[in-house]
């Protein structure tokens, strides 16, 4: 009897344990399901990681606030010679009238002053008052000195936008040369170190020394500081691209584009036959845009020494009372119009104004002075950059080569120490070159992948705007 009871527990038991078990694995699987969903990662290209940062981009908001307050400069300016309708109310309370000295009128003594008060205690005034001006010099200087700056709001908004595509497609490549770079010492670590395990069994089988395995020892030890170095680098690459494209760093993101690929779209004969044009470039129309706001500078300082010709209206009531009964509709309200014109002449400035118009016209010569500058600048720019995105180009091209050979000769060392023929040393010797190889390679890919983004920027040629463009 009490053995049948025992199992009865028992079978309840495992039931109720079952059950619970299989409660916890669906709260498993749905809460697995739940973070999966929440933790989704978002796959970029070059081209839709420059088309997320041209919309999402820090910098680039920020330009297009600026470009919201020159459209409300623009507004002001034009605003300004607007008619413009203003109205006053005074209150005025005179505790103790003025007293004025008159002639004694009242005895027929002209000689004698007597002392007289005139007014009441009480006034009040409301009324409005229209003014348009009519002719201002500096006014329609400054409309299209408003224009000039609404258009230099937009250049600068594109350069922002250029600068944000430039730095983003440089951490692109940054990433994908460092995974490069993961990818190639992983694999060095993994053969050196089945090569490190053979050395250390024939060394503990007697037939080679302690001092060969440690020489391997060594270079494994220096492979595995590397790929955590350039582990490190291409975490912290991730999340400047992220800060880069305005996205949260939370935010877990795959880059889709390889290295292999970017590379060869590299056309060296096509950027060679491509000519630079300046007109194009926004660095240039920048400066021009500056020179124009110059020479409306100077205009403006100019136009000093015209009339001003405004024309006004204004409309009065006003009240006297010697007692406050200013809200008594019974008392009156005297009423008063007046329309007129108001003609303001510089005549004498005491060379003040002279003197402004001198800085102005020093100024503008400065400006168109760095304009030209710049334009021969950029010509010299455009030039270099070709010449270093030939030289990178060749420079990744022998490289590549001498990787190969340096991996050949690392491979037949190997062979000739397994035979016995070379030395340890000569084994170390091999694999530190075909690692100083692997190095100016992947700094050939580096430097050629940055030259190609240099000579992007000056052309305005990315993909992103281009796109945004049609």
């Amino acid at each position: 009897m009490p053995k049948r009871m025992t199992l009865k527990f028992n079978q309840k038991g495992l039931y109720r344990l079952l059950v619970t078990v299989f409660w916890v694995m669906i709260s498993c699987v749905f809460s697995s399901l739940i973070h999966a969903q929440s933790a989704e990662v978002q796959r970029f290209s070059l081209q839709s990681a420059q088309e997320f940062a041209f919309e999402h981009s820090y910098d680039i908001k920020r330009s297009q606030m600026d470009i919201l307050v020159a459209e409300k400069k623009v507004r002001e300016t034009t605003y300004s010679g607007f008619p413009q309708l203003n109205s006053t109310i005074n209150y005025i309370n005179n505790l103790e009238l003025m007293t004025v000295l008159i002639p004694n009128f009242f005895e027929d003594k002209l000689d004698e002053k007597i002392p007289v008060q005139f007014g009441t205690r009480h006034n009040v005034s409301a009324g409005f008052t229209l003014t348009q001006l009519l002719f201002s010099g500096s006014y329609f200087v400054g409309l299209k000195a408003s224009k000039a700056f609404r258009q230099l709001a937009d250049q600068n908004h594109e350069w922002t936008q250029l600068n944000a595509l430039e730095t983003v497609t440089n951490t692109y490549y940054l990433i994908l040369v460092s995974e490069e770079s993961e990818r190639i010492l992983s694999s060095n670590l993994a053969n050196l170190e089945k090569t490190h395990y053979e050395i250390r069994e024939r060394y503990k089988e007697g037939f080679v020394a302690e001092m060969d395995a440690d020489l391997v020892q060594i270079s494994v030890t220096k492979l595995k500081n590397s790929l955590q170095a350039v582990g490190r680098q291409k975490e912290v690459a991730y999340k400047l691209l992220k800060f880069q494209m305005g996205l949260d760093l939370s935010e877990q993101i795959v880059l889709t584009d390889k290295l292999e690929d970017v590379l060869q779209q590299i056309d060296i004969s096509k950027t060679a036959n491509t000519e630079f044009d300046l007109e194009h470039n926004i660095d240039y129309k920048l400066i021009e845009t500056q020179e124009t706001l110059s020479e409306m500078a100077l205009k403006n300082e100019k136009a000093q020494y015209f009339p001003t010709v405004s024309a006004f209206y204004s409309f009065r009531w006003d009240a006297f009372r010697d007692a406050f009964t200013i809200f008594d509709p019974k008392e009156r309200w005297f009423r008063t119009q007046m329309l007129g014109v108001n003609i303001n002449i510089p005549l004498f400035t005491s060379g003040v104004q002279r003197a402004k118009v001198a800085q102005a016209s020093i100024a503008l010569k400065q400006v168109r002075n760095a304009r030209i500058q710049a334009s021969q600048g950029l010509i010299v720019e455009a030039a270099s950059l070709k010449s270093v995105l030939d030289s990178a180009y060749e420079n990744y091209l022998n490289t590549k080569e001498n990787m190969g050979l340096a991996g050949k000769v690392y491979d037949v060392t190997l062979i000739k120490y397994n035979e016995g023929v070379a030395s340890s040393m000569d084994l170390t010797q091999a694999h530190d070159k075909y690692l100083m190889a692997q190095s100016e390679f992947i700094q050939a890919m580096s430097g050629l992948l940055t030259a190609k983004n240099k000579l992007d920027r000056l052309n305005n040629n990315y993909k992103a705007i281009q796109t945004k463009g049609e």
